[in-house]
């Protein structure tokens, strides 16, 4: 196992139980408890966890992965608005890639009505929901599905989207910072959604705000590399303000 991928299993493990000991990180991981203090050492001073006697926890500012049924219930008025404008930018014939989550699905739910499109999703309930219309071909990545999310992740998602072009790309994220970026709480998630952005003609990020002035474990990208954000107006004046200064149109509803 390479380093990258240790370290990112030991943030997974942290999201799982909340805590990890150094001599059962040892076994699981086959590796020296002095590799493993080096890993948390690491982790810590990039403050992705705080360690602690024999062992580590998150650190309190880091974005754990949120279940589904949780997330469904967050902001759900805000996530609205924001799939009715996102769905609103979407054109009959366009080949549109939806990223798993509950702000994406309302997006699907704006653009059931819009003849002739295409939708890339790795989304298990985005995918089952779009089906039942007539007029639109859905295709699921397929890939490895994660049980909290129903998201589908890994090499054959990957692949997936290796081979095709998209007009448009509607990407989430769990945490978002001016200076840091985005980021999600897996690798795995993470390289999705550079994927996401590579292959689409427009990248844009949907976000409600209270995925902002947050840090999770993997980076996706830097802010200026989106074409559009899209979030609501419950961002607080400091973060506007940083918005001006961004090289991105920024639409706020």
């Amino acid at each position: 196992m390479l380093q990258a991928e240790r370290r990112n299993h030991i943030i997974e493990l942290l999201n799982r139980d909340g805590k990890v000991v150094i001599d059962d990180l040892a076994r699981i991981l086959e590796v020296s408890e002095m590799t493993i203090r080096r890993d948390l050492q690491y982790l810590e001073e990039h403050k992705l966890i705080t360690r602690t006697h024999g062992g580590a926890v998150l650190h309190n500012l880091l974005t754990k992965e949120i279940p589904y049924t949780k997330k469904a219930e967050q902001n759900i008025e805000e996530k609205q608005r924001i799939g009715m404008y996102a769905s609103s930018l979407v054109k009959e014939g366009d080949i549109v890639i939806l990223d798993a989550g509950t702000t994406n699905m309302e997006i699907a739910k704006g653009i059931v009505d819009i003849k002739n499109l295409k939708i890339i999703t790795n989304d298990l309930m985005i995918g089952a929901f779009i089906s039942k219309y007539d007029g639109i071909e859905v295709y699921c990545t397929g890939g490895t599905i994660q049980r909290d999310t129903g998201a589908c992740l890994g090499n054959t998602a990957i692949e997936f989207l290796q081979n095709i072009n998209a007009d448009i790309a509607f990407v989430g994220a769990s945490a978002i910072d001016i200076q840091r970026g985005i980021t999600t709480p897996t690798m795995e998630k993470a390289q999705w959604k550079k994927e996401i952005i590579k292959c689409a003609e427009r990248a844009i990020l949907v976000a409600d705000s209270l995925k902002f002035r947050k840090v999770s474990f993997a980076k996706i990208c830097s802010l200026n590399r989106l074409d559009l954000i899209i979030t609501d107006t419950g961002i607080d004046d400091e973060i506007r303000q940083e918005f001006e200064n961004l090289d991105v149109e920024v639409k706020l509803v």
